[in-house]
């Protein structure tokens, strides 16, 4: 690990061995009863570090929407997304704040919080109640035109981005120009175009959204991951939360390679929310086994953001570690303050 960074900037976290497993004579637990009897809603809301108050109708944490339509009631013990039709209790409400994952790893994650080992717990629910999904589909919106490549050094100068990078992105297919709503933007995705989010290049938001709220996005797809396929082995990830530190990062990457004599190979990609927990089959493949860093912004959400990927990743069988950044920002606010050498150095 680096030896010469400065702990006003960056700090790099090792990950904890996980948790040795024990064993019990003792009757087996109902971890999810006991879940069920200590949770509610409000608690599980601040633990994945959703914004907003849990209380009533709200915006549905586990995707985007511009009118509120997620109910919480019961004593904050039961929730209903009337947009969706799906509901539950408070086991359904980490399942779903998972990726819709099976309810082992529900179990598991209960178990870590209450301090129970799963070998010594009745059997997890085989199966998933959720219905089968169908393949995603970005839906782009009616008024989205391509748009018009000139106005990347604006992009580049409003991002505090060299234009070499500003160019980089384009053609690497991270980034492509468009206008909305008469506005100019762009859009971050990659070529499987999976995942994409829309900004406006003049930093302003889409009504109360950072973001134009896209439907068919496949979040448990990272943007920038298509571009390991023709990587190889020792090419290492980093991992971002947003769209925006993700073109600092790839700022980061071009300064690495270009002006530090960098010889390190590395791909950003990036999480489209600290609310992602799972990862698409395909991306599994494509990053099991390798160096993986994670920068996650230094907020509540990306301090359980860090520490659930670290522990999905681990048992992809990747070396990882965590990026430590100054309270309460985020990797973009540091494009003059952390070397990039500091950021890609193992």
């Amino acid at each position: 690990m680096n030896g010469n960074l400065n702990p006003r900037n960056i700090v790099f976290v090792e990950p904890t061995s996980p948790r040795s497993s024990s064993s019990s004579s003792t009757p087996p637990k109902d971890i999810f009863a006991e879940a069920r009897e200590k949770y509610t809603i409000e608690d599980l809301w601040q633990a994945f570090g959703y914004s907003g108050t849990p209380k009533g109708t709200v915006k549905s944490p586990f995707r985007e929407e511009r009118q509120a339509s997620f109910s919480i009631h019961s004593d904050s013990r039961a929730w209903k997304d009337h947009s969706t039709g799906e509901s539950g209790d408070v086991i359904e409400f980490v399942r779903h704040a998972l990726g819709g994952c099976d309810y082992n790893t529900v179990r598991d994650w209960f178990g870590e919080r209450l301090g129970i080992d799963h070998h010594d717990c009745i059997p997890a629910p085989s199966k998933t109640t959720k219905k089968p999904e169908s393949k995603k589909v970005i839906q782009w919106p009616a008024g989205i035109r391509d748009g018009n490549t000139g106005a990347w050094n604006a992009f580049a100068t409003s991002r505090s981005i060299a234009e070499s990078t500003a160019l980089e992105l384009v053609e690497s297919g991270l980034v492509r120009p468009c206008t909305l709503e008469g506005h100019d933007c762009y859009i971050v995705t990659d070529p499987s175009n999976r995942a994409a989010e829309i900004r406006r290049l003049d930093r302003k938001p889409f009504g109360k959204s950072k973001a134009f709220p896209l439907r068919g996005v496949d979040k448990s797809w990272l943007p920038g991951v298509e571009l390991l396929r023709q990587a190889p082995q020792e090419t290492g990830v980093l991992i971002t939360e947003g769209a925006t530190d993700l073109l600092a990062a790839v700022d980061f990457y071009a300064r690495y390679r270009r002006n530090r004599g960098g010889t390190q190979a590395w791909q950003p990609v990036t999480l489209l929310g600290a609310s992602c927990r799972t990862l698409h089959p395909e991306a599994i493949e494509l990053i099991r086994g390798r160096y993986v860093r994670i920068v996650p912004d230094a907020d509540p959400a990306g301090d359980v953001m860090a520490e659930h990927w670290t522990r999905l990743l681990r048992k992809l069988e990747c070396t990882v570690d965590v990026v430590t950044l100054p309270r309460n920002t985020d990797l973009s606010d540091h494009l003059s303050t952390i070397s990039p050498t500091e950021l890609f150095s193992r």
